[in-house]
């Protein structure tokens, strides 16, 4: 014979024979608790999210913008080429090999791929 699970409502403080589980707390150094309410306070809680949906990874992209201009010795702006945005994708990806990025001298650079 099982017993019936009796638990206290988190929000009324009586005791339930139907207790509904409302809330998971977890704890990084050592075991975390539920918390339950009777069936009448559970619908004052918010739903519990879905665990996987939490693991799913986050879609934000990066992105970097560079201007591009010409500038004289006193510091004015000579020529403004306007603005390139690069956005990368889940991962970091190099810059293109074209004529509008001319490699620079250093020895990453200059290895041939």
């Amino acid at each position: 014979m099982t017993r019936p699970a009796v638990r206290m409502c988190a929000r009324c403080q009586r005791t339930t024979d139907e207790p509904v589980l409302v809330h998971e707390v977890h704890a990084a150094t050592g075991p975390g608790f539920n918390v339950y309410a009777c069936p009448d306070c559970s619908t004052h809680y918010p739903p519990q999210p879905d665990v996987l949906e939490l693991l799913e990874p986050n879609h934000r992209r990066s992105r970097l913008t560079l201007r591009i201009y010409t500038v004289d010795t006193a510091g004015t702006v000579t020529a403004d080429s306007g603005r390139l945005e690069i956005v990368a994708g889940g991962r970091a990806e190099p810059v293109p090999r074209t004529s509008a990025y001319p490699p620079c001298a250093c020895p990453r650079c200059r290895t041939p791929r």
